[in-house]
């Protein structure tokens, strides 16, 4: 008996030991486990270097592919060739140009996700591009207005906006922001299938994208069309000068810019997210726009009831008509190329002549007027947005209505 005891006394023992040897065990690995752990997810952990060393490599990368046009854009006496740099910059699939279209820096992305900035001697520094939702930028009518540096946002494609006649743009782009709107502009002249007839009459057809107003302008009586008071403030000194005499105007240049000015026609390009649609940009607004982006001093202004005529000098000096005004580099305002039509038509009316001399910005960037049945120049729509419209921009520098 005792002898029985005394063994299941060492059993108990024993089995006291095991447990006693597996909980600290366990408490061991789970120690180890933890360790294990901090190592592989912490700050300074395994994997967290990992990550790190994978994005500063792609990152590496990423620059490589900057430097190579970097370094294929010098001139012989040594200096970085703007031109050059920017031409073997957009041959690049994988590189695109955000900001800097005129002049040094230029920033670019990578792969849509690593921008970079280029400086004038090639230096070339990392910008750092947090994607998280609270650091989007996004804009509003009055962030352009208020924005010194109009350059940055004239000229910028606009993705997202949708309308009946959306087929007929190829894009549209930034043109110009006033009055808590932002207003767009095609960036490419439209196609006689996408252009709208007026009431009882349709577009002259001289080709595919020459349109004269021809026959269209026989539907208006002139001046006394154009009601609406917002499309009177975009011929603003016009109407003015029309109030302020007590006169109104019956020519045949009126009649063709009621057409322009007829946002019931032009509607086909009014898209839920825009007040208005009209057959292009006035006078005005392509000084203000062009003035705002190159900081100059360009003017138009009516005094009689013909219409405008324009300045280069802030005013100094009054001329119908003015010889490589707008740069022919910038496609927001000139297409220089002669493919489809040789100018767009602007509707406002000039002081050139009353039988019908509308205002036009030619592919050589003169700001002219010719009569209204015209038959090289084309149309390019112009969009209103709303007033609560805002923009989100993209890492390839267009921008994203929302």
């Amino acid at each position: 008996m005792k002898g029985s005891t005394i063994l299941r006394n060492k059993a108990n023992i024993n089995q006291g030991i095991t447990l006693i040897a597996l909980v600290i065990t366990i408490i061991v690995l789970l120690i180890l486990a933890g360790i294990s752990i901090a190592m592989l997810t912490e700050e300074n952990g395994i994997l967290t270097k990992a990550k790190t060393a994978q994005k500063e490599t792609d990152e590496a990368t990423a620059k490589e592919k900057v430097q190579v046009a970097v370094l294929g854009s010098y001139d012989k006496d040594g200096n970085l060739n703007f031109k050059e740099l920017k031409d073997n910059l957009e041959r690049e699939e994988d590189i695109s140009i955000i900001d800097g279209n005129d002049k040094f820096p230029i920033t670019v992305s990578v792969d849509s996700q690593y921008v970079f900035v280029i400086d004038e001697k090639g230096n070339i520094s990392y910008k750092s591009n947090d994607s998280s939702e609270d650091k989007k930028i996004i804009i509003s009518a009055n962030d352009i207005i208020n924005t010194e540096d109009k350059s940055q946002y004239y000229g910028a494609t606009v993705t997202g906006y949708n309308c009946q006649n959306s087929n007929g743009v190829n894009a549209w782009k930034i043109f110009y922001a006033a009055d808590e709107h932002i207003y767009l502009i095609a960036d490419d002249y439209i196609h006689y299938d996408y252009c709208p007839q007026s009431e009882n009459q349709t577009i002259k057809k001289n080709s595919d994208y020459k349109l004269s107003m021809d026959f269209v302008r026989q539907d208006y009586s002139g001046s006394s069309d154009i009601t609406d008071s917002k499309l009177q403030e975009l011929n603003s000194n016009y109407f003015n000068y029309l109030s302020i005499n007590s006169k109104t105007s019956t020519n045949n240049n009126m009649k063709a810019i009621a057409y322009m000015l007829d946002k019931e026609v032009w509607h086909v390009y009014q898209g839920q997210k825009a007040e208005y649609a009209i057959g292009g940009p006035t006078i005005e607004m392509l000084m203000k726009s062009y003035s705002q982006k190159y900081k100059v001093d360009y003017m138009a202004q009516a005094n009689s009831v013909k219409g405008y005529q324009i300045s280069a000098d802030g005013g100094s000096t009054w001329v119908n008509y003015y010889n490589g005004m707008l740069d022919t580099s910038d496609s927001l305002y000139v297409i220089s190329s002669l493919e489809k039509a040789h100018a767009m038509w602007l509707a406002s009316p000039s002081a050139n002549g009353t039988n019908g001399s509308v205002m036009y910005a030619n592919y050589n960037g003169s700001v002219l007027s010719n009569f209204f049945d015209n038959g090289i120049i084309g149309f390019r729509p112009l969009v209103c947005l709303n007033s609560d419209v805002q923009l989100q921009k993209n890492l390839d520098g267009t921008y994203t209505i929302l």
